[in-house]
């Protein structure tokens, strides 16, 4: 059984970890698919509670069955191609005359002389087209609710058709966000930043400029006995991460502060062991450089509310700013890691922190 698993681009790593945790002995292989953010998953054919556990997956977007990957040209030339491919499957098996279904198409990067659309009727021509000749009639066309629903991904020359597993709205759409921040962080990232920044139970993760409360909610529904605090500015912010955390029914292991991140020590007497923050960005804002002193201040202030050896994890397009802070200020911070990663039509740095010894 191969399965293709969709995520945020630059976490796919972060993905094949918590796959090989959660399936364990079940995965015989994991391949990138020349894609970014898929991967394919080849799984032992009789695996028990297999939806429960992809549901379980923090950082998974979607999941699907398996049915081809090639490369394509990105020119005209390419349709025929996805033609051709698609009429190859055995997608016959799962689709019939009486099974509705709709294709949903994504076309990403640059060159293409076809459009998503393009993509899509030309691969709902070869299914209706397979069928037929199967069957002898065609399926059914249903685009609002499908019975199967068959992803055809082309991502720069590479594509991948796969079964829908987990319907039409992404893992990542979690069912606890009742508020929505104007400039929230997908789920899937404050996952992966929480993993990056190598918290662990017992510990007190802190969200400095928490905006709806998403890093402190998946932290508190990853660790059992983790204490977070969820602190913003804004106090309508701080409503609605409230109204999030119940929502997950995690507020009880969440304190809610209306601060200044760049006062942080000001509103925390505790020592934090992890800080996981997305600060907003200077160019989605119309005071970049308001946001750079935020960042400068912030960088300043934050070891004092520190444990040793604790991390500072940020998400953020400003991430020179950050290192000229680190460099004039000669902070007790070192880099340990960071890496670009997908955040809506922005590429942002993730980067950790770490506080040295003294």
């Amino acid at each position: 059984m191969k399965l293709v698993i969709t995520t945020n681009p630059g976490i796919e790593d972060l993905l094949e970890e918590e796959l090989r945790e959660v399936f364990g002995h079940d995965i015989l292989s994991i391949d990138y698919a020349k894609a970014k953010g898929r991967l394919v998953v080849e799984l032992k054919d009789e695996v028990e509670y297999l939806i429960e556990k992809i549901y379980s997956l923090t950082m998974a977007h979607r999941a699907g069955v398996f049915l081809a990957q090639s490369t394509i040209d990105k020119s005209v030339k390419g349709l025929d191609e996805v033609y051709n491919i698609i009429a190859s499957t055995n997608i016959y098996e799962y689709i019939t005359p009486s099974t509705s279904f709709a294709i949903r198409a994504e076309r990403i990067g640059e060159g293409h002389e076809y459009t998503s659309l393009d993509v899509a009727r030309r691969a709902g021509d070869a299914v209706i087209n397979l069928v037929k000749e199967k069957y002898g009639s065609r399926p059914k066309v249903n685009l609002d609710y499908p019975e199967v629903i068959v992803h055809v991904d082309v991502v720069d020359n590479n594509l991948l058709v796969y079964l829908a597993l987990t319907g039409d709205i992404s893992m990542h759409r979690r069912g606890y966000r009742v508020y929505d921040h104007p400039a929230a962080l997908k789920p899937t990232l404050a996952s992966a930043m929480i993993r990056l920044s190598k918290a662990r139970e017992g510990e007190i993760i802190m969200d400095s400029m928490c905006g709806g409360g998403t890093i402190p909610i998946e932290a508190a529904l990853m660790f059992e006995t983790s204490f977070q605090i969820c602190m913003d500015i804004n106090p309508i912010h701080i409503r609605g991460a409230k109204m999030n955390a119940i929502a997950a029914n995690v507020h009880t292991r969440i304190k809610f502060i209306v601060g200044d991140a760049a006062k942080v020590h000001e509103y925390v007497n505790i020592r934090v062991n992890r800080v996981i923050s997305n600060p907003p960005y200077g160019i989605r804002i119309s005071n970049p450089n308001a946001i750079r002193r935020l960042y400068k201040e912030f960088i300043l202030n934050v070891p004092k509310i520190l444990e040793d050896q604790a991390t500072v994890t940020l998400i953020t397009t400003e991430h020179k700013v950050i290192d000229k802070a680190l460099n004039e200020e000669g902070l007790p911070f070192k880099k340990i890691h960071e890496r670009i990663v997908s955040h809506g039509n922005l590429w942002p740095k993730i980067i950790i922190l770490e506080l040295e010894k003294p």
